[in-house]
């Protein structure tokens, strides 16, 4: 296990975080949907695809192995980095769910990382338009931002 340290974070880069962590040492915000009292926010270890970094947070979607409604398939011959659970392997975002992640909080929260500096996951990474797209939901999206 490798993790990330805020330095690395560059859109396009796949990271896996735990957001127990990143709820408890605070700062987070998501635009996840809360429904008849059911926080849609993502729990437990978790893939996410950093689609911005400015110089206090990044931006961030959750990724999924499974379709739901309002989600997108990200196109394989995208996908560059370690194979294992991500290459050949269907990725999911929701267009409904966003993170903004504190970059101090990367590092402590990323301890579940298989991959190297070296070869760490990626999406699109050359190619900003991709990026661009996914985000562009946020501004989509009905739910404003809010504490995690």
């Amino acid at each position: 296990m490798v993790s990330i340290e805020a330095t690395e974070l560059r859109p396009g880069l796949v990271v896996h975080l735990d957001p127990k962590v990143l709820r408890e040492r605070g700062g987070c915000k998501t635009n996840a949907a809360i429904n008849d009292g059911n926080d849609r926010a993502v729990h437990g270890l978790h893939y996410f695809l950093v689609l911005r970094v400015n110089e206090d947070y990044c931006t961030a979607a959750p990724l999924f192995s499974q379709h739901t409604n309002g989600s997108d398939r990200l196109a394989e011959d995208l996908k560059t980095g370690l194979a294992d659970k991500w290459i050949d392997t269907p990725s999911y975002t929701s267009r409904w769910q966003h993170w903004k992640i504190p970059l101090e909080s990367v590092a402590a929260a990323s301890g579940a990382e298989e991959s190297n500096p070296e070869y760490r996951r990626s999406y699109a990474a050359n190619d900003s338009a991709v990026l661009d797209e996914i985000l562009h939901w946020e501004t989509e999206n009905r739910c404003p931002y809010r504490s995690v």
